[in-house]
């Protein structure tokens, strides 16, 4: 059986049962770029995630989400 592709983004790190994930933009590619030239990411969000479940996104850097989910752990 066939999977789909991962929509949550690039998995980072784990901080207890939660799990941080990047999902990247990309600036759209230019008429005169080569075809297998890689495209420019614009900007990257970081969401922390429970199992399948999204609990918290739009962090702009890596170590915000982590502290957010270490904040969550304790609650």
């Amino acid at each position: 059986m066939a999977t789909k592709g991962n929509s949550k983004g690039r998995y980072m790190t784990k901080v207890g049962f939660y799990d941080i994930y990047a999902k990247d933009t990309y600036k759209p590619k230019k008429d005169g770029s080569s075809k297998h030239s890689l495209p420019e990411v614009s900007s990257t969000d970081f969401a922390i995630y429970h199992a399948k479940k999204m609990i918290q996104k739009g962090f702009k850097t890596k170590d915000l989400a982590i502290s957010r989910a270490t904040e969550l752990m304790s609650q």
